[in-house]
């Protein structure tokens, strides 16, 4: 606890004298000689904000655009694949429906007298037509 307060304290001190390292030469300027460097230079929280965007910017551009883009490709890929096994068993769902809700047709003439004939034709294999087989 004490470390974690000891770098906290030096770390508030450095940068108030990063801050105020120049604050010597700031006090023996004019209002004139001040509003002419404000005026040439950007305020420092702009300065700032730009150096983060840019970091940010070369950061996304060199490291993490391939990966997070590689990502989410992986992604959508693994969540096309759940769609479509769950478009396959609706589909399947759907087919057993309709084979329940149609009623069988009734088997047209032909084939009602080709199972008539076959009914009464007895031929059976011999049990030496069986082994042949």
């Amino acid at each position: 606890m004490i470390f974690a307060f000891t770098i906290s304290f030096f770390s508030i001190v450095g940068i108030i004298g990063i801050l105020l390292r120049h604050a010597p030469q700031v006090a023996r300027m004019t209002d004139e000689e001040i509003a002419g460097v404000l005026q040439r230079e950007r305020p420092l929280l702009t300065q700032a904000w730009e150096y983060a965007l840019h970091l940010m910017r070369t950061t996304w551009q060199k490291y993490l655009r391939e990966k997070i883009y590689a990502f989410i490709v992986k992604k959508i890929s693994q969540v096309r694949i759940v769609i479509l096994r769950l478009e396959q068993k609706l589909y399947r769902f759907a087919a057993r429906l309709r084979e329940r809700t149609h009623a069988p047709k009734p088997p047209s003439a032909y084939w009602k007298d080709m199972h008539e004939w076959r009914k009464t034709t007895h031929w059976h294999k011999q049990p030496h037509q069986i082994e042949k087989d």
